[in-house]
């Protein structure tokens, strides 16, 4: 094998392919108890990756009172969302929904999670997408060892967003991850699983790439604020001039604990992870935190802090548990307090806010 595996590292795909242990008993059968209109807003979505038997969406209320479970599965009766679901965005009233292992965005309704349509063919091992300019386009990564779409390995797929097909794709031939969008440029990350350090920028215009912005590190995770680019890596934070792609500060970050893994970036704060640890430290700092605002406990292997965001003044953490029994989230305050801890489906990975 040239790399390591796309769905996962080699390490966790054993626990992968064992059955889901998942529960059906908070099922609500959708003939007994339909839906109301907008249940799902004012809250937010949990993904669980799952297991080889697919994976599942939990939706929280904002007051963490309320959690559904499979809410895919409760709505449409005799589907699921596919194999390792790996990442939701959305559109207007739409939600889109990335499936890894099924190579497929299944697309619903955001707030009754009602079916809407699918983009079934084209994609290979797609991780995450950004609608802009009227196309929606999505990071592959692909396969070594079974390419089938495209001469190249890794792409990003240019879908148009009425007819939902493929009008293009950039081939890069690197492996690609996350993708965000400002100011209609489209910033593509050519890293993954300890490898690259790159981010194209394609203009959403004329689909090509424009210009590449180097790292220092091997990326792990990227922001965007207010014109400047917070690149994370193991061990270091970059901050670069979004415009010039010229490096404005450096950080240093050793730890004991590990390599740093997950950034975020909200009102003015910056948060990243190592390890079971959340760190926080001002945008304007001249120096990284030397303690952890707070750590939590998991006896995950492979998938402490899984899931990772700081929306509303609040942090929210995931861990993948074993990956294939019911896992939890937790919710602590800006300050590190524990909120909430709320169990979820399999192998949660993300969060995605639907206010």
């Amino acid at each position: 094998m040239k790399r390591i595996s796309k769905l996962l590292t080699m390490a966790i795909l054993s626990g992968f392919f064992l059955n889901s242990c998942s529960s059906d008993d908070d099922i609500v059968d959708p003939i007994e108890e339909p839906q109301p209109e907008q249940a799902y807003s004012d809250g937010f979505f949990v993904l669980n990756e799952g297991s080889s038997g697919g994976g599942s969406v939990t939706f929280i209320d904002n007051d963490l009172q309320n959690v559904e479970h499979e809410i895919y599965q409760q709505v449409n009766v005799e589907d699921d969302p596919g194999q390792y679901i790996q990442s939701i965005f959305f559109n207007e009233n739409l939600a889109y929904i990335v499936s890894n292992g099924s190579n497929m965005i299944t697309i619903v309704d955001r707030y009754t999670f009602e079916y809407v349509d699918r983009i079934d063919s084209g994609l290979l091992s797609p991780r995450y997408g950004v609608i802009e300019n009227g196309k929606i386009y999505v990071t592959n990564q692909g396969n070594y060892e079974a390419p089938g779409v495209t001469e190249f390995d890794d792409f990003i797929a240019i879908i148009d967003l009425e007819t939902l097909e493929i009008e293009k794709t950039i081939e890069t031939n690197t492996v690609l991850e996350y993708i965000h969008e400002e100011d209609g440029l489209i910033y593509v990350q050519k890293a993954a699983f300890g490898a690259g350090n790159e981010i194209a920028v394609i203009d959403s215009n004329s689909d090509e790439i424009i210009t590449t912005i180097g790292t220092e590190e091997t990326l792990n995770s990227f922001e965007i604020e207010d014109g400047v680019l917070y690149a994370l890596s193991s061990n270091k934070l970059e901050k670069i001039d979004l415009v010039t792609g010229e490096p404005l500060v450096e950080f240093e970050i050793n730890s004991d604990a590990g390599s740093a893994g997950k950034l975020e970036f909200e009102n003015d704060m910056i948060y990243y992870t190592i390890g079971n640890s959340v760190f926080m430290m001002d945008e304007s700092a001249d120096t990284v935190p030397e303690e952890a605002l707070f750590s939590y406990t998991s006896n995950s292997d492979y998938g402490v802090m899984y899931g990772f965001e700081v929306k509303n003044d609040r942090i929210y953490i995931a861990d993948g548990g074993d990956f294939a029994s019911n896992s939890f989230v937790e919710i602590y305050t800006t300050s590190g307090e524990l909120i909430e801890n709320i169990e979820v489906g399999v192998g949660p990975n993300g969060f995605y806010f639907n206010d």
